[in-house]
């Protein structure tokens, strides 16, 4: 094993403007600033490519076996295990070539860079942002392989801490580093009620719950028609016909005039800005929504359920709106009461930004990930 860290390769498992892309690029940036030289292998072109940080790396394009819901099946399965051995040969012979010092992971649903540097005799770090509780046979490979191939686990936030540690993880190995950010202090902006805007941000898949939230907006909708939703945010190919879906849901509910899907946008700030509510509906555990950080410094209300990250980053539900999955009408008849109640609003806004400001600050995220890359 190398006595010193200089020379750093991280493999991302996507090629996108999302929460853990965003992250994927902080880290790179404080690594490059201090020092360390790094190389990158993604597993197709796209955004990343034309991002000005990215762009400082020595960047590799390599299918690498990426682990996604549609490949467990029998044929899937033998499609990902080729490509995780031809990745991981590839990998190991850019390893020897580049003499790398560390493999830093930047998810879990990779394994070939890991067993490349087994191979090679370096060790790598995991950065876990998912919790995915649905799927068993996933977990139940992953969790003796990250026992025994990675040297440290970051943890985006508590809940995937205590998922992974409840599926077998050695807690010794497992470090919660919540995502940095730079907070600016703005002055809240002052809205008239002729339009209540809700804003939705995220990739548009099933675990992100715009099912749920369209069944809130609906209840919500016939107490208080000045309402309308702005979803935000793309799909992926695979999940094409439950986009599709939802349209066709909202047209039958009669409120398609008060629903507005953007696609993906480059201006949350702009759209936070302009809308009175920020509001994310998981029907599973979302592992730390960076999106709401973006909500709290445009210094709007955000409303959110009770699963995952989300609690944490507003402080056990002491900053925001917190309802409840199973129940849609109390669920509407508390946003609807939270609408009215400006006193709430503010008093959330405020202390939810200092909140944050104090807690996750890219400072801390700073030194945390210096400090356990070593």
């Amino acid at each position: 094993m190398k006595n010193s860290i200089k020379k750093i390769l991280i493999a991302h498992s996507s090629n996108d403007n999302y929460g853990a892309s965003k992250i994927l690029i902080s880290t790179i940036d404080i690594l490059i600033k201090n020092g360390f030289d790094i190389f990158l292998i993604l597993p197709n072109n796209g955004p990343l490519n034309n991002n000005e940080i990215i762009k400082k790396t020595n960047i590799k394009i390599l299918k690498l076996g990426v682990f996604r819901k549609k490949y467990f099946t029998i044929f899937g399965l033998i499609n990902r295990l080729y490509y995780i051995i031809i990745s991981s040969i590839h990998i190991r012979k850019f390893l020897k070539k580049n003499q790398i010092d560390l493999v830093y992971i930047n998810t879990s649903t990779l394994i070939s860079p890991s067993i490349a540097a087994k191979l090679y005799g370096i060790p790598s770090i995991y950065h876990i942002h998912e919790i995915p509780n649905s799927n068993s046979i996933y977990t139940r490979f992953m969790t003796p392989f990250l026992n025994n191939f990675s040297r440290n686990i970051i943890c985006v936030s508590k809940s995937v801490k205590d998922f992974w540690i409840q599926k077998g993880i050695k807690n010794n190995k497992l470090e919660i580093i919540n995502n940095g950010f730079i907070f600016k202090n703005i002055k809240p902006k002052v809205f008239n009620n002729e339009k209540i805007i809700f804003t939705s941000i995220s990739r548009i898949i099933p675990y992100k719950g715009h099912v749920l939230l369209i069944e809130i907006f609906d209840a919500l909708f016939k107490k208080n028609n000045k309402i309308q939703l702005q979803i935000v945010g793309d799909t992926l190919p695979q999940y094409q016909k439950y986009l599709d879906d939802l349209k066709l849901n909202i047209k039958k509910k009669g409120i398609d005039d008060s629903i507005i899907f953007l696609g993906f946008r480059n201006d949350i700030s702009y759209i936070l800005t302009n809308s009175n509510f920020f509001i994310h509906t998981p029907i599973s555990p979302d592992p730390f929504p960076t999106v709401i950080f973006e909500a709290i410094q445009t210094k709007i209300p955000v409303i959110t359920n009770n699963l995952g990250g989300a609690i944490e980053i507003l402080n056990n539900g002491n900053n925001g709106l917190i309802i409840e999955n199973n129940l849609i009408n109390k669920s509407a008849e508390d946003i609807l009461k939270y609408i009215e109640n400006h006193e709430l609003q503010k008093e959330n806004i405020e202390n939810a930004f200092q909140y944050v400001y104090k807690n996750f600050s890219l400072e801390n995220f700073e030194k945390k990930i210096l400090r356990i890359i070593g």
